[in-house]
């Protein structure tokens, strides 16, 4: 059974209910951030419950906000009837651009968050497909915030479908041509097929978005992972992943579908550090405020550099993912060591 209810449910009755109940948070915000700056008093760290809870604050309004301008966008179509468009789906990317800028300026605000991309590529036109690594929410925001706000592109993104649970992202992101699909063995071809007729037709400002490694990096999505390569007996891929740290085994299903699919398409491997380092809610709240830049790296590769051939792809995308995986470490370990210079200057 689809543990996802159908769409009309999650329409009338989830999408209201989380409307309610993001409009009773932003009711008694004031109390709560009140209650976090009392507990900051006794609390080490620069006012970091304060601005966690404030941004919660912050992101529920969005969400307030958000859905009701879905609802407007919905009434302008002519209520539904002209959703697809491509006068409302410039207005829907156009929305997304604008909310993603105030998360993120709210990010920065609060947070200090910085972002820095390493040997900035110079924006060109045309198709692209996009193969970040997996980091978390946040590593995701940011890359759909550098590519709508920084490079101007028209995302199409392949999620998993659990992310529709949560009423803005499931209206706004399915008013777009993106996929949401399931880890599900027996349903692969069905998803598969989907990546397929995503990446057909891209236009000159539209990034393809897939995900290689299916899920967020924990070590423990890493280790099992790592077992399911060993029960089905891919030794040598089961002993690159061992070596790899920071990265998850890249999965190819998907990334040939999409290539074979989009052959003209300038392929772009994407990879962010320090992210991975705020798994739990515990880690986040200690890096608060951020003292660390994020740091990301973009390699474009030009289609023809590519390998289409099962064997060969399989290959590349380990050299690529183990490529990555020194990337990120090499920058933990150049942040851990500014780290330690700064402790051990204050014990002096």
């Amino acid at each position: 059974m689809d543990p996802l209810p159908p769409k009309i449910v999650r329409r009338l009755v989830i999408a209201p209910l989380g409307l309610a109940l993001s409009v009773l948070m932003l009711a008694v915000s004031p109390a709560l951030i009140l209650l976090a700056a009392i507990a900051d008093l006794f609390l080490p760290g620069s006012w970091r419950t304060t601005r966690l809870v404030t941004f919660g604050a912050g992101y529920v309004l969005f969400e307030v906000l958000g859905l009701l301008a879905m609802f407007g966008l919905w009434i302008v179509s002519g209520f539904g009837l002209r959703m697809k468009t491509e006068r409302m789906r410039k207005l829907n990317y156009a929305f997304m651009t604008w909310w993603l800028k105030c998360i993120n300026g709210l990010a920065r605000w609060l947070f200090r968050l910085r972002i820095w991309i390493e040997d900035r590529p110079v924006p060109k036109p045309g198709p692209i497909l996009l193969f970040p690594r997996h980091a978390g929410p946040g590593n995701s925001l940011i890359l759909m915030g550098t590519l709508m706000i920084g490079y101007k592109r028209q995302p199409r993104i392949v999620m998993l479908a659990k992310l529709q649970w949560e009423p803005m992202f499931d209206t706004m992101l399915n008013r777009m041509p993106n996929r949401f699909i399931r880890h599900d063995p027996k349903r692969r071809d069905v998803y598969v097929d989907a990546i397929s007729e995503l990446a057909r037709g891209l236009g000159p400002t539209d990034a393809f978005v897939l995900f290689p490694e299916g899920k967020d990096f924990t070590p423990r999505v890493r280790t099992r992972a790592i077992e399911y390569l060993r029960s089905k007996g891919h030794d040598t891929h089961r002993e690159r992943a061992e070596r790899m740290r920071r990265v998850l085994p890249p999965r190819h299903n998907g990334v040939l579908a999409a290539m074979n699919a989009a052959p003209e398409a300038d392929v772009v491997l994407v990879a962010h550090s320090i992210l991975e380092d705020l798994g739990t809610f515990k880690e986040l709240w200690r890096r608060i405020p951020l003292d660390r830049v994020v740091t990301g790296r973009y390699w474009r590769m030009p289609a023809s550099e590519v390998p289409r051939e099962k064997d060969e792809l399989i290959e590349w995308l380990y050299k690529w993912w183990e490529t990555i995986d020194a990337w990120i470490e090499d920058r933990s370990s150049l942040a851990h060591a500014i780290e330690t210079a700064k402790t051990e200057s204050l014990l002096d």
